[in-house]
């Protein structure tokens, strides 16, 4: 059985569970090379079943935990007539649409088409009462008709609720029999869209409660504010800032109060919340004013922007010890109630969480927090999804589906199994440079001698961490490298960090760290911050990479020879990308960007190319 798993949204994606195993998933953003592309083309779809050997016809069932019609116009869905119509309004903010809905003006009023069902809004996203029926509340999905333009078969689908997609993302892959599940995203200013609680044991998924946590959508808009761009591209921007600030006197005495959940606040309204709570923190109101010139000049990422007629600090001011100081206490504010609500989920839970806590949604791609939780909350054990984003809907409505809707058995996952579900390229690309057999020693001494190498291997990462298949790799002892990366072809912020990747038997004598971070998702203090300057941030922390060999074993002997050469089993790892570019997914991808990029040596799968 194919079920194939789609999200129509930012950070758009295609996954497939074969059999009740999840066999590939992939950003669409890798295909259309548009960075957090939100379209689904049905081009991306067709590709990417052709490299799984499959057409459309071999596809039984498409899930979603998303759906916008805009951003995938060749499907329409249906309501199947035997089931009670599952939405009371359309959309995420139209609540007056069970009004609209007997209106003939209205353009989505539902209609009938037989041997498909009712029609369904062209834009879905909350439906929890009052927008969905109470039996959504219970099974957390429903049924639907996917009609394929073209395509004369109408394909079984299923939409299932957006944070049960991201908690079945990292349940169902977790190594856990039981576990408490906690999801926290900034799906924009409803409680039930930005958080959930969650109980799982075997094949079985229930809500728990809905926790009212909204400070992932703060976060966000936040990062918006501090004039470092759209939080949907730049949240780790202000967690990289943050580092360099003074936590505010007025927030550590404050930030339990101020993180209080959403049904206990004075408003029942997130946006004026937001706008309350930064001023808070900053002493400055975002006040509505014209519409900012980044948004009218449609600089890159502009369509992210969610506040557009309000601009608190500019790009300019960004990075002023001002700006520093309130990134570092929107952080804390962020670490400190996620742990006091973790916690209080272990207390409401340890009689059946068994130890275990699984984490989802985009909040959780926040390292610095991942770390503080692990460290200072009471589940023995946690696991993350490396896509934590909405890249991983379309794998966890998959799976959500195979697993408690179909109640097939649960499947056991390996780290490389969850890290590298993209496409695997096996060709090499044409090119002007001459190929050579790919020889480590020669690869490791390039490192040791300061050069920077772009690294391609295998099948592509699945979420935005480069985990040594599409990589920069780079000498960490270097204290000038971290601005040599960002010279010659990264091109971010001054202040922004690069990762170290360590061999999991050296984690604990370079960094103070007792567990495996495979997905680079924890930021741990270092050790020996003197002995790989580049690899650490300004608070002597590292966003880290663990690394076993049977995890990626070109990799791992990559780093073992240049730990031979200089008694350092860490190398630096950055993302095979430039600004405002998607990591590179094909072989031309890697060998344009040599071309193009100023570094020293490409390496291919099994072939080396040298630009000097």
């Amino acid at each position: 059985m194919n079920i194939v798993g789609i999200h129509p949204g930012h950070d758009a994606s295609v996954s497939i569970v074969r059999d009740g195993r999840l066999i590939f998933a992939s950003s669409v953003e890798r295909y259309s090379r548009k960075k957090k592309d939100h379209t689904l083309t049905r081009d991306a779809f067709d590709y990417f079943l052709s490299v799984n050997n499959m057409t459309i016809d071999d596809v039984d069932c498409i899930t979603m935990g998303f759906w916008n019609m805009r951003n995938c116009d060749w499907i329409e869905l249906f309501s199947p007539d035997d089931q009670a119509y599952p939405l009371n309004t359309f959309g995420a903010q139209r609540q007056d649409s069970q009004i609209l809905n007997h209106l003939d003006e209205y353009d989505y009023k539902p209609r009938f088409v037989d041997g498909l069902g009712y029609s369904l809004p062209p834009f879905i996203d909350n439906v929890d009462p009052p927008f969905g029926n109470e039996v959504i509340q219970v099974s957390h999905t429903f049924r639907v008709i996917c009609k394929i333009d073209g395509y004369d078969r109408p394909i079984d689908g299923v939409f299932v609720r957006h944070h049960t997609s991201h908690a079945a993302s990292t349940f169902y892959t977790s190594p856990f029999e039981t576990s408490a599940v906690f999801t926290v995203d900034a799906s924009m200013h409803r409680p039930d869209n930005c958080s959930s609680m969650m109980i799982g044991r075997g094949g079985v998924l229930q809500s728990f409660k809905s926790p009212g946590y909204m400070l992932g959508n703060f976060y966000d808009v936040a990062t918006e504010f501090c004039g470092l761009g759209p939080g949907t591209l730049k949240a780790g921007t202000l967690m990289g800032l943050s580092s360099f600030g003074n936590v505010k006197g007025n927030v550590m005495e404050n930030w339990e109060k101020w993180s209080i959940p959403f049904h206990e606040r004075g408003t029942t309204e997130d946006h004026t919340y937001s706008n309350w709570l930064f001023s808070q923190i900053s002493g400055k109101f975002p006040f509505v004013g014209t519409a900012r010139q980044d948004y009218l000049d449609k600089v890159p990422g502009y369509e992210f922007i969610n506040r557009v007629y309000q601009e608190v600090y500019s790009k300019e001011d960004s990075d002023s010890q001002e700006v520093m100081d309130i990134a570092a206490s929107i952080q804390y504010l962020l670490e400190r109630s996620l742990i006091k609500y973790i916690n209080e989920l272990y207390e409401e839970t340890k009689e059946f969480n068994g130890g275990n806590l699984c984490l989802a949604g985009g909040t959780f791609l926040n390292c610095n927090a991942n770390y503080k939780i692990l460290q200072e909350t009471k589940f023995e054990r946690i696991h993350l999804f490396p896509a934590c984003g909405d890249d991983g809907l379309s794998a966890g409505s998959a799976l959500f589906h195979y697993h408690f809707n179909l109640m097939g058995p649960r499947e056991e996952y390996t780290t490389n199994e969850l890290a590298y579900l993209g496409v695997d390229y096996t060709h090499q690309p044409n090119t002007m440079y001459e190929p050579h057999q790919l020889d480590l020693d020669v690869v490791a001494d390039y490192i040791a001698d300061g050069k920077i190498i772009c690294w391609y291997q295998g099948r592509s990462e699945f979420g935005p961490r480069a985990l040594g298949n599409r990589s920069f790799i780079t000498d960490p002892r270097r204290k000038e490298m971290k601005d040599i990366l960002n010279s010659r072809v990264k091109f971010r912020e001054w202040f922004r960090p690069f990762a170290p990747v360590v061999l999991a038997e050296h984690k604990e004598e370079w960094f103070n760290m007792d567990f495996e971070s495979p997905f680079m998702l924890h930021t741990v203090p270092c050790r020996k911050p003197t002995e790989i300057p580049s690899g650490v941030h300004i608070d002597s922390t590292s966003r880290v990479q663990t690394l076993n060999r049977d995890h990626n074993p070109i990799f791992y002997d990559l780093i073992s020879k240049f730990n031979d050469r200089t008694g350092v089993p860490v190398v630096l790892n950055t993302s095979l990308n430039v600004k405002g570019e998607p990591i590179v997914e094909t072989p031309e991808d890697a060998m344009k960007l040599f071309d193009e990029s100023d570094v020293d040596m490409l390496v291919i799968n099994n072939t080396m190319y040298f630009k000097n």
